[in-house]
């Protein structure tokens, strides 16, 4: 009996220690899976704050794009890579520019390279830390570098390439940044709007009110109305949609497209954006209380945007300055000549005439005997303010010096745009490559133009009240420069303050960004 009791509480024994050792190899278990969620939950929310640190340097990036459109082209940024010029016409070419500098004038494509920001030969071992991702220890910061790759036929495109500390996690993301500005527009009008008989449209239509179109007629690009497509075009053309309020039959609901509705009273915080920027410095501040206008004439000497401008005092009815621009009642004296500035802005603080027929600098491109005006650079011009309207008159054609690059012209008008019509040259033609804006009434010629003239535009047209153009020009050719779907001129009014993002993804780590 005592033999019995003896294996019994052997076997316990054993049975009570293999239990033990199977809780123990449980508990390690669990304990290495537990470490293993752990580091893993620890890896992953290293990666998701380098997403975000990526993703608040891509926000950044927009931000800087909704003030300057052009800000691409205008600076490497602090957190870019080196950038070599890569345009063989550009005078810059080959030449290297760390982040954070003004980038070379006239040079429209870039490579990438390593990050010299001391100047001692050797590339930075250190990526760029914004101060608002950077934490209290170095272990712990979000460095990113990004890539630009400019507009092309679509939106300018920004990858952000982010990593934390000396963590070997590294993320890569990319998007088009977009924000749609009142330049994407063909036409724009805040009331009613009617094409007549074969009209054919090429750009986005926006009418405050109806929209008709009369006869054979097309449009290549959505129409939208605040009121009703009372007759459609005969043909939709690439695509094209009518969007209308209360949409019948197969039209969309405006309100799909446009949240709210636009109004031009939303547009002068824009336009006093303009001319803060224009007087605050890097723009050209046309702000002298003794002048009465302002002739500003753009030309080129040695592939350089140059702008020659002349200052008046004389005392003249506001038409007069219409027609009699070139007259030598003007009183035109010299006030400077100008680069084109570093933001792309100009405001004058009366009447603005665009172009002289008669300067002495520049050429007659088109050979109908007067000078042209012909840009270099992007400019927005605006003239007067909410307080004081004044017009803007187009004195002669205008030009691109290469209507492929990312050059854009904005013309606003407080008041009015005005057309002289004296401008129509020997060939009976008048040329007007631009985003026109007549901020608070229309646009218009100044009177009737010799017979069988034609007037060709390529750009875009906004203003508050329809235009008063057919009655003075017998042939009008409307056409959209399709540059300004994703380029807008500096500081030219946007729909709203906010940007959206087109195709938003994180992408494989390029070789540069690989540890």
């Amino acid at each position: 009996m005592l033999r019995t009791d003896r294996n019994d509480r052997g076997v316990a024994m054993v049975t009570v220690m293999m239990l033990l050792l199977l809780v123990s190899l449980v508990i390690v278990a669990l304990l290495k899976e537990a470490i293993i969620q752990y580091e893993q939950a620890r890896s992953q929310e290293r990666e998701d704050v380098v997403v975000a640190g990526a993703e608040a340097i891509l926000d950044r990036y927009a931000s800087k794009l909704t003030i300057d459109p052009l800000y691409y082209i205008h600076w490497v940024d602090e957190a870019e890579r080196a950038r070599r010029c890569e345009t063989p016409t550009a005078a810059g070419y080959l030449q290297v520019v760390q982040p954070g500098n003004a980038w070379l004038a006239g040079c429209e494509t870039w490579s990438y390279l390593a990050p010299d920001r001391d100047g001692n030969g050797i590339p930075d071992t250190e990526w760029y830390v914004h101060p608002v991702l950077d934490s209290a220890g170095s272990r712990n910061d979000v460095g990113v570098l990004i890539e630009v790759t400019p507009p092309v036929g679509g939106p300018v495109e920004v990858m952000v390439v982010g990593k934390r500390g000396t963590s070997v996690q590294r993320r890569a993301i990319t998007a088009s940044i977009h924000a749609t500005a009142l330049s994407e527009f063909y036409r724009v009008v805040q009331g009613n709007l009617s094409y007549g008989a074969y009209a054919e449209t090429f750009g986005k239509i926006y009418a405050g009110g109806d929209v008709s179109f009369a006869g054979d007629t097309t449009a290549h690009a959505d129409v939208f109305a605040e009121g009703k497509i009372v007759s459609p075009p005969e043909t939709w053309a690439d695509g094209a949609q009518g969007w209308e309020s209360s949409p019948t039959g197969s039209f969309n609901n405006i309100r799909d497209a446009y949240p709210q509705p636009l109004d031009f009273n939303d547009f002068w915080d824009d336009l006093d954006l303009v001319e803060s920027s224009a007087c605050g410095g890097g723009g050209i501040c046309l702000n002298d209380a003794n002048a009465t206008a302002w002739l500003v004439h753009a030309y080129v000497v040695g592939g350089v945007g140059k702008l020659r401008i002349m200052k008046s005092t004389t005392s003249h009815s506001e038409t007069w300055w219409w027609t009699n621009a070139q007259s030598p009642s003007a009183g035109w004296t010299l006030y400077g000549t100008f680069d084109i500035p570093i933001n792309g802005t100009l405001w004058a603080n009366q009447h603005l005439i665009v172009g002289d027929r008669y300067a002495p600098v520049g050429v007659d491109q088109d050979g109908d005997g007067f000078k042209d005006s012909i840009l270099r650079g992007s400019l927005t011009m605006y003239a007067g303010s909410a307080a004081s309207r004044k017009n803007l008159i187009i004195n002669a054609d205008t030009y691109y010096y290469d209507p492929n690059s990312l050059d854009t012209l904005g013309l606003v008008a407080s008041d009015e745009i005005v057309v002289n019509h004296n401008a129509v040259g020997t060939d009976r033609k008048i040329y007007i490559n631009g985003a026109l804006l007549g901020q608070y009434a229309r646009w218009r010629f100044s009177g009737y133009t010799p017979s069988n003239s034609h007037l060709y535009t390529n750009g875009s047209i906004a203003t508050r009240q329809v235009g008063d153009i057919a009655r003075y020009i017998k042939y009008r050719h409307y056409g959209f420069d399709p540059r300004l779907e994703f380029v807008r001129p500096p500081m030219f009014p946007l729909l709203d303050s906010d940007w959206s993002y087109e195709n938003w993804r994180e992408v494989t780590l390029p070789d540069w960004a690989k540890p």
